[in-house]
């Protein structure tokens, strides 16, 4: 009986760790810094969510590069195509980095 009670509450466990684990991130978090990043898309991956951006200097942050970056609040298939120039808002945190209002640049 305490082996199916373990296996159940093992069950029970991994269930809720997969479930937070596909929750959508907030798309701000506190303390972070805002910049705004423009550049042309020169990859994707629809499984991460991320897009690779060869991105101009973020004035006040980094240097021009190319860099690959999570999307929060959005799709990556729903976003401009590759080779698309974009502009976005780059969050930034102690313990992490990602684009939010990721479009087509005018």
């Amino acid at each position: 009986m305490r082996g199916v009670a373990a296996v159940v509450a093992l069950a029970l466990a991994v269930i809720a760790c997969a479930r937070s684990e596909t929750k959508s991130k907030p798309l701000s978090e506190p303390g972070e810094k805002v910049y705004k990043l423009r550049g042309k898309i020169v990859g994707r991956s629809s499984a991460d969510n991320t897009l690779r951006v060869d991105h101009e200097a973020v004035s006040g942050y980094m240097e021009a590069m190319t860099m690959d970056y999570s999307v929060r609040g959005a799709a990556v298939p729903q976003l401009p195509p590759v080779g698309s120039r974009v502009e976005a808002n780059l969050h930034v945190t102690d313990n992490g980095y990602w684009l939010t209002d990721v479009k087509a640049a005018p």
